[in-house]
């Protein structure tokens, strides 16, 4: 029983690692292209910008860093909670820019993306948490 409850945990925590790689990846790589080209990437999304790119800018640098944080999730599992939250807090976000502020209707999509990601996120963690939680 204990040797089917280690290869589990193995399963869970390498789940959750690879989980956490990809959305900090994404979030990385999000934020260096609204770094490098923040009009492309704006318009990319249905998005047309003609304002000074400093704002855009500015949000791809925070992205990038929260990529580098949501990574260190890795081995600081605590920092699993900021990933988490700021995902639930992008959903939030998201959704109302659409719906009150007259952003593009594909930014309800990729907040439906956002939510997917904390949730394949929690969930993980959830499983292992279980796993490790003695009975």
């Amino acid at each position: 029983m204990k040797v089917r409850s280690a290869e589990r945990r193995r399963f869970w925590e390498g789940a959750l690692n690879l989980l956490v790689l990809v959305v900090a990846g994404h979030s990385a790589s999000l934020g260096l292209s609204l770094l490098l080209f923040p009009r492309w990437t704006l318009q990319l999304v249905g998005w047309p910008y003609d304002g000074q790119v400093f704002w855009p800018s500015q949000a791809g640098l925070f992205l990038v860093i929260l990529g580098v944080a949501y990574a260190s999730a890795i081995r600081v599992r605590p920092a699993i909670w900021l990933l988490i939250g700021s995902k639930a807090s992008a959903v939030v976000f998201l959704l109302a820019s659409v719906a009150w502020l007259g952003a593009p209707q594909i930014v309800a999509l990729l907040g439906v993306a956002d939510g997917l990601m904390g949730l394949a996120v929690a969930l993980a963690l959830w499983q292992l948490t279980r796993i490790e939680t003695p009975e």
